[in-house]
């Protein structure tokens, strides 16, 4: 039994290896890389096409995997070790930081590789495709380019002439006015009816639009929180007040323009003063903004300044282009920020010798409970985003060293929410909502809405902070920080 001892456990010892290594190398595909490189990199980084950063085609065979994985995961870290690639890389791009990703493995950062990979060899069989497939269309393609520089040439010249004999035509029509001492043309009444065209069709447009395209907002969709349908009422009474003003508005604004037009047989009445018409337009918008302002201060009370003193507490980091969401763990206490950490310890500004931030997580989703309430604290790291969560009716400026909160529950699963839209592919998200820069429009990142138990599960899969740096967070020692270090690091 003594010798079967030891050599049971090398047999379990191997299994165990065995197992780990075969799931690593299961996670490590093109597939979950390109999931990694939507979430982390599309906010900067193209294949084909330069973003804020290069295009990424062939970076894989440029520099070696181990250099390529520190540079994605601290690319300041190895910049100030002197690394010749990393300080040349930084001196193209005139010293722009790059995000760090320390909360990646190697295994994920070898994933996104590997997409990159497979990205780059698909694409000249693409092109080579497109290019078979078009035939004698590429070949044609500068004379179509020279035949639309022609047909705008053309253009121009006709629409100056056009202008030229309309300017000739009214400059004669002026000098027969003047001598025959009265206007040829009734310039009144054809501009009057040109002002009711206009305002009908403007006002036609308008209705058209709303009844087209009214039911795409997100505001027709069933709120996925609990003060969801609180918001949307106050929202649609005033859109549904302003719509009504706006008609009756603008229809009288045209109507009149055309009805009083200068006319020997229409003439406007003029009153220097009428008491009673004053107090009318001013008591009734009086009376009706007093109320909308008075429900609406009611419902952002009602919304903004609940305690909720059992909420989760995430925090939600901004940077140009992307988020990141960090969880306050099994104590619910979020470890304190010091935003000169940022970029050189890690990514979020983590205070890495404060006991709280140790159990800390750190995702690239954003993951709720469904029914349990959440207290979302905002971080920007560059400049002023607005974290929109259009489902949930939440909107919150993200402001550099102002930290912001919203607190709010979740109602729907994401499961149930693909159900009522009856789309298996929806996906509620969290946008930026401010113009940030010139890769704006793809800051997102994912939310999903869990039940209790899955969200539970999902949350015990998730590495702490302490597993994922090499940092020691166990630290009792506090960092040695200026006088003035309560302005520096806050807790949230």
């Amino acid at each position: 039994m003594k010798i079967f001892t030891p050599i049971a456990k090398m047999l379990v010892l191997l299994i165990t290896l065995s197992t780990l290594s075969h799931s690593s190398l299961l996670a490590q595909t093109p597939e979950e890389g390109e999931k990694l490189f939507t979430a982390n990199c599309t906010a900067c980084h193209a294949i084909n096409d330069k973003v804020v950063g290069p295009a990424l085609k062939d970076v894989h065979t440029k520099y070696k995997e181990d250099w390529l994985i520190k540079w994605i995961k601290n690319s300041q870290s190895l910049i100030k070790s002197g690394d010749a690639d990393a300080v040349k890389i930084s001196k193209e791009y005139n010293g722009m930081v790059m995000n760090s990703f320390e909360n990646l493995t190697d295994v994920q950062v070898k994933s996104i590789l590997a997409y990159i990979g497979k990205a780059s060899s698909e694409a000249p069989k693409a092109a080579a495709t497109a290019d078979a497939s078009a035939g004698s269309t590429t070949v044609a393609d500068p004379v179509s380019s020279t035949t639309k520089s022609i047909i705008n040439w053309l253009v121009v010249i006709i629409t100056g002439l056009i202008v030229l004999v309309l300017g000739l035509t009214f400059a004669i029509l002026e000098r027969v006015d003047d001598l025959k001492g009265k206007s040829t043309i009734n310039w009144s009444k054809i501009n009057s009816i040109l002002i009711f065209l206009f305002g009908s069709v403007g006002i036609a447009v308008a209705a058209w639009e709303i009844y087209a395209h009214g039911k795409l907002t997100v505001y027709n969709q069933e709120p996925a929180s609990a003060h969801g349908p609180q918001f949307d009422n106050m929202f649609n009474i005033t859109t549904i007040l302003t719509v009504i003003v706006f008609f009756i508005t603008q229809a009288l604004l045209f109507w009149f323009s055309f009805r009083y037009k200068k006319s020997e047989k229409s003439k406007a009445l003029f009153y220097p003063d009428n008491h009673k018409l004053e107090l009318i337009w001013i008591i009734i918008p009086s009376i009706v903004l007093t109320t909308l302002v008075i429900y609406g201060l009611k419902t952002w009370n009602n919304v903004m300044n609940v305690t909720t003193p059992n909420a989760r507490i995430v925090e939600v980091f901004g940077y140009q282009f992307g988020w990141n969401a960090r969880y306050s763990g099994e104590d619910n206490k979020l470890g304190k920020h010091d935003f000169r950490q940022v970029g050189v310890i890690n990514s979020l500004g983590v205070d890495t010798n404060d006991q709280a931030a140790i159990d800390d997580v750190v995702t690239n989703e954003l993951h709720l409970p469904v029914n349990e309430p959440v207290m979302l604290k905002f971080r920007a790291k560059d400049v002023i985003h607005s974290a929109y969560l259009p489902h949930f009716r939440v909107q919150m400026n993200v402001v550099p060293g102002l930290p912001t909160q919203f607190g709010f529950t979740p109602t729907l699963t994401t499961e149930e929410m693909r159900k009522k839209l009856n789309d298996p592919s929806f996906d509620y998200i969290l946008l930026c909502n401010k113009i940030c820069g010139s890769a704006h429009y793809r800051m997102k990142m994912k939310v999903v809405v869990h039940a209790k138990d899955d969200f539970n599960k999902w949350y015990a899969e998730q590495p702490k902070l302490v597993q994922k740096n090499n940092t020691n967070l166990a630290s009792t020692e506090p960092a040695a920080l200026p006088t003035d270090s309560t302005n520096i690091t806050t807790k949230n």
